[in-house]
């Protein structure tokens, strides 16, 4: 999405040609595949410990760092690929954010019209309030050593990333709808400031 927004704002006469339909199918094609061949890895790797211990996770949802902390067999080498791959993956893709969006903050701050700008900015916003809401817990829990003390806070981190991005992203995303905005401001001015008022 970052691509498809630098591609919108810094070079709108050639959003069509650059952003073609193969162009799209072959990105989702892309990270769909390196998600499959890591969770391959995870699960190849997984498949071949030994869990002599309670079979009981303590978490919400089977998740990988929860079910290596079970194995009573040698488990450096599958933390050492879930730390690798986590930090990878987070990484190229927070730089690829970063990159655009930074050429898309140049491009804005070139355009003299403020209504424009603001127009950018809210066209980005959207975007990027969803990255910080799921990339944030996402990288608390995987990319952080875990001890017997940081294992409640691993599963609230989890569930963040697993329940609150996915409840909030359509609620961020129609906020540039111009009638959810209007719904929200007669919402916000006939029930809540009366009752903020109250106080």
């Amino acid at each position: 999405m970052a691509f498809d927004r630098y591609s919108a704002v810094c070079k709108p006469l050639l959003y069509t040609t650059t952003m073609t339909r193969a162009r799209c199918y072959g990105v989702m094609v892309l990270v769909y595949t390196i998600g499959f061949l890591t969770s391959l890895v995870h699960i190849t790797l997984a498949g071949r410990l030994s869990f002599c211990q309670a079979t009981s996770i303590n978490h919400f949802f089977c998740e990988l760092p929860t079910l290596l902390q079970l194995s009573c067999s040698d488990t450096h080498r599958n933390k050492v690929v879930l730390e690798f791959s986590a930090s990878f993956n987070a990484m190229v893709s927070v730089v690829m954010i970063l990159v655009s969006y930074t050429y898309i903050l140049h491009t804005v701050l070139q355009i003299p019209v403020g209504r424009r700008r603001l127009k950018v900015f809210s066209t980005c916003a959207s975007h990027l309030a969803a990255v910080t809401i799921s990339y944030t817990p996402g990288l608390f829990t995987h990319v952080q050593p875990h001890e017997a003390s940081s294992w409640d806070q691993a599963k609230l981190a989890s569930a963040c990333y697993t329940i609150l991005t996915p409840t909030l992203n359509p609620f961020i995303y129609s906020l540039r709808n111009e009638e959810v905005k209007g719904a929200l401001r007669r919402l916000w001015e006939r029930k809540l400031v009366p009752l903020l008022s109250l106080f």
